[in-house]
């Protein structure tokens, strides 16, 4: 950060990738600043999880691979909403055509012994 500055045209904020390690970084920080006043903050653990996704940033090929994968999202949410159409016609098709017969039918008969 002290040598890309951190506000400014091509700063180190600037790019997505350093936000999400800056945030990571601050919430380590965090964490273990409250620690010391025996406050427990689990919440703020789970950010670890990210932490891999710095790695991305040190692989071009990684790092064009997640930025497709991320362009991609807005475009899935079309077949998404063709799925739920056909699920829901076929949801209703079923529920026309069994009606109810098949309530009841995990229950043993009357005359049935163990």
């Amino acid at each position: 950060m002290v040598a890309l500055g951190i506000f400014g045209r091509r700063c180190y904020l600037g790019d997505t990738w350093n936000r999400l390690d800056f945030f990571i970084v601050m919430a380590g920080m965090v964490e273990y600043s409250l620690d010391l006043q025996n406050i427990n903050l689990s919440a703020i653990r789970t950010v670890r999880v990210l932490r891999p996704l710095k790695a991305i940033n040190r692989v071009p090929s990684m790092r064009i691979l997640v930025n497709l994968l991320l362009d991609t999202l807005p475009m899935l949410g079309n077949v998404l909403l063709l799925c739920f159409f056909v699920f829901f016609i076929f949801g209703i098709i079923g529920v026309q055509l069994w009606a109810g017969l098949l309530r009841n039918r995990c229950y043993p008969e009357e005359n049935f012994t163990l």
